[in-house]
């Protein structure tokens, strides 16, 4: 069976003496085929089965075997992304956050939107890095069944407390009075290994410009979610580093790609 399919490479591994194992993204769902003969000189398709090229595969197919690539054509090779070590880092690690929460022939539209506006903002300095890379992560969750809810705070349903704070195990917001009325100790100063926020009751404290900006990073249409600014520091870095938390609890892992991030920024 011969088929097209447009799809944004994720992941590909060399297969044998000159293949590769190919993941992509599609709007379908991920999948992943065999490139014959790719990782020769003379291949005609070499430069569409390299990680974020979103292409059209021309694929061929026979019966349940995994499908090998017979041609295609990009639609956008992200180039610049790999002149940067920053980006390419940033650019891989949410490419493995969207392979880890996507599945073969289940949906992946929104992952797919998601993933590719994620890259055009690395690639285009829409925001900084660290925005980006925070508004991807709450967005992907959220996608993904790991919404929570800031709207109100889960005890007192107070919509309009000053203080609050982002309770990541549960996803959801506590303010500063009940807070106290639990006797809770913050744990203010969380480091980035995934040891360290495998904990039973992960707290952080939020500005209220950082719960701003997880909501609207939750809420927004598609086309909108990088439109907003952080002007003050220490809103970019509790926004920043919520996301990441709450994500890495959530998935129950960290990722060698988002060390090598921090490892240069």
């Amino acid at each position: 069976m011969l088929y097209t399919v447009d799809g944004l490479v994720l992941q590909a591994k060399n297969y044998g003496e000159n293949d590769k194992l190919v993941t992509i993204l599609t709007a379908d769902g991920k999948q992943t085929l065999i490139a014959k003969g790719v990782r020769s000189m003379k291949s005609k398709y070499k430069n569409i089965t390299e990680p974020f090229v979103y292409a059209n595969f021309e694929l061929n197919q026979k019966g349940s075997a995994i499908a090998w690539i017979k041609g295609g054509s990009s639609i956008e090779i992200f180039y610049n992304l790999r002149e940067d070590v920053g980006k390419l880092f940033l650019a891989t690690y949410v490419c493995d956050v969207a392979n880890e929460l996507s599945g073969e022939r289940v949906e992946c539209k929104d992952m797919l939107r998601l993933t590719l506006n994620t890259l055009y903002a690395i690639m285009n300095d829409l925001r900084p890095l660290s925005q980006i890379k925070a508004v991807f992560e709450m967005r992907a969750a959220a996608i993904s069944g790991y919404c929570p809810n800031l709207d109100y705070c889960e005890e007192c349903e107070n919509e309009n407390a000053e203080l609050t704070y982002f309770d990541i195990t549960n996803g959801a917001l506590i303010c500063s009075e009940c807070l106290n009325r639990r006797g809770q100790i913050v744990k203010k100063n969380l480091s980035l290994a995934y040891d360290d926020i495998r904990e039973r009751n992960v707290l952080i404290p939020l500005t209220p410009a950082s719960r701003s900006a997880i909501r609207f990073s939750i809420g927004a249409p598609a086309e909108k979610i990088f439109s907003f600014s952080l002007s003050e520091a220490e809103d970019l870095k509790t926004f920043s580093k919520a996301c990441e938390e709450y994500l890495l609890y959530h998935l129950g892992h960290g990722f060698d790609s988002l060390d090598l991030y921090h490892s240069i920024l």
